[in-house]
């Protein structure tokens, strides 16, 4: 005869409710092995469906843009850049998130810097491109410091630029501290 008591009912009921949360929640699923037996379909994913993570940190970046979703996109950025886009913010007395929600970059000017001098800033031109079709890797030069990957990155139009990605933390993030150059 088992008996239980309500202490050891509301441990297996979290438990158990633990256990669907973390089996429901869409995590990474395994690749497809050779020989897997077909029950395994449904919690596996073909070898080449898989996506590089630097590409992700790009898609990421992207998508957060896309819909409006500033902390996002910020978090998609390499220290090195939003250090620089920081900088930047300082001269009009701004947040380096800031430069991404207005859409311009201050500039200093002998009169001052005054937002309304700002340089248009569309930072999913600038770091990526705009109607992201394409991301390939490729070649990468060695860096003793970071570990890094450069894309190839193109858009329906035919138009290709790299990029380059940077494992930062957890998260393959967008390196580009020169700011495309404005």
């Amino acid at each position: 005869m088992i008996v239980l008591t309500n202490l050891r009912i509301n441990a297996t009921l979290s438990a158990a409710a633990l256990g669907l949360a973390a089996t429901g929640c869409g995590g990474a699923q395994l690749e497809e092995l050779q020989g897997d037996p077909p029950s395994v379909k449904a919690h596996t994913v073909p070898v080449s469906r898989r996506t590089h993570p630097a590409v992700d940190g790009c898609q990421r970046f992207v998508a957060a843009m896309r819909r409006g979703d500033v902390a996002a996109a910020w978090g998609q950025l390499s220290g090195d850049t939003r250090a620089a886009l920081v900088k930047r913010a300082q001269l009009a007395g701004l947040k380096g998130q800031d430069l991404l929600l207005l859409k311009k970059l201050p500039r200093a000017t002998d009169k001052g810097t005054a937002l309304d001098n700002a340089a248009a800033f569309d930072p999913v031109a600038v770091f990526a491109l705009e109607d992201l079709r394409t991301l390939q890797l490729v070649q990468t030069a060695p860096d003793d410091r970071n570990i890094a990957q450069d894309l190839e990155i193109g858009d329906s139009a035919g138009h290709k630029r790299r990029v380059a990605m940077r494992f930062e933390g957890y998260a393959w993030t967008l390196h580009d501290p020169s700011l495309g150059g404005l």
